[in-house]
């Protein structure tokens, strides 16, 4: 679970900083409206940490994650 949060935290943290740096709107709206944008950060980040454990849930409650655990990796040789 912590190699999912993490992950998501990582892509997350990339999404902003590729938004934060190709727009300089969003640049001129972080320097004037600081906390606002703070707010903003870490609700959408809330809301997708929501959104990634919804879907986490639904996988274990539907059985599917045992499904996806029991299939053989085709790399592999011997399979």
């Amino acid at each position: 679970m912590y190699k999912v949060i993490i992950t998501y935290e990582l892509i997350f943290l990339a999404f902003w900083n590729i938004l934060y740096l190709s727009n300089s709107d969003v640049e001129n709206w972080f320097t004037e409206k600081f906390l606002t944008a703070i707010f903003v950060f870490f609700s959408t980040m809330a809301l997708g940490l929501t959104l990634v454990y919804i879907v986490y849930i639904s996988i274990k409650l539907s059985g599917l994650a045992g499904v996806l655990q029991n299939l053989k990796d085709p790399r592999k040789k011997g399979n």
